[in-house]
């Protein structure tokens, strides 16, 4: 049966959305691949559903899923645009709380963009890790989800992504991986960014969560002053605000842009999801 879905793209970071409130979809792994695949599917990064929340504070939930089929703890671009989508099928105010797997986010709206207001980052290390025929600084933290960051000076260099799989699957980052961002201080004390995500398992044009583990590190090492612009690879940009330092930070908030793409039906159930109560699907 038709099932209504929504493309929204997050600076490149692309994403099919489903109000799954009433729907109830239940999503195996290899429908997920299938839906996200670029030539066999609609295509996307990954999948969100918007669901009923499940904590008394929040208005919302949001379930990601990457490409791979594994389900995420969060996603800031998937975010802004699960934003958008809400704002345009509901009447909501400017600001309002979704739930995720492990936190409560806030969403607010600037003109057409859209902040994210996010938790202080945990899990900071610096760690050495062998890359080709030499060893690394890598620096570590989760900002919802980890990501190991290393900053060089060729951003265009083929080399980093060919050992980018061997940091996401290091030892060290053991039992789920890593995101591997490489980055660029601009002359202009802007950032560039690389980032290869685990889930999709390449590089995506896009990546907020690593924008603000980015930002972060350079505040730390560099002393690059907030706020700072996050140049992504899709050429857009993500701004991260925050006040402090390194792992004293408040008002962590990522501010960017959510598009939609397009919008269509899709037959759900040719993909193998399953149906709480397919009489819902009209």
């Amino acid at each position: 049966m038709p099932t209504p879905f929504t493309k929204y793209s997050g600076c490149g970071n692309d994403f099919i959305l489903i109000d799954n409130r009433q729907l109830q979809l239940l999503p195996p792994k290899n429908s997920i691949i299938e839906i996200c695949h670029r030539q066999l599917g609609i295509g996307a990064d990954g999948l969100i559903f918007l669901e009923n929340s499940t904590i008394p504070d929040a208005a919302y939930r949001m379930r990601i899923f990457n490409a791979d089929g594994s389900e995420a703890e969060m996603c800031g671009n998937g975010l802004r645009c699960l934003g958008q989508f809400i704002r345009s099928i509901e009447d909501v105010s400017d600001h309002f709380f979704v739930e995720t797997m492990q936190q409560r986010m806030e969403i607010s709206f600037t003109e057409d963009l859209i902040n994210i207001s996010m938790p202080a980052p945990t899990e900071l290390s610096c760690i050495n890790l062998p890359f080709g025929a030499k060893e690394i600084s890598l620096h570590c933290l989760n900002t919802g989800v980890p990501h190991a960051i290393h900053f060089v000076n060729d951003l265009e260099n083929d080399q980093l992504f060919l050992h980018a799989p061997s940091i996401r699957y290091h030892h060290a980052f053991k039992p789920h991986g890593t995101n591997v961002n490489f980055a660029k201080i601009l002359p202009d004390q802007s950032i560039a960014i690389r980032t290869y995500e685990r889930g999709v398992e390449a590089e995506t044009l896009a990546c907020g969560t690593g924008a603000a583990a980015v930002a972060i590190v350079s505040s730390a090492i560099n002393g690059t002053k907030s706020p700072i612009k996050i140049r992504v690879r899709s050429g857009e940009t993500i701004t991260i605000n925050f006040k402090g330092n390194g792992s004293i930070l408040t008002n962590l908030v990522m501010t960017g842009p959510a598009k939609k793409i397009f919008e269509g039906c899709v037959d759900i159930e040719k993909f193998g999801f399953q149906l709480k109560s397919s009489s819902l699907i009209r």
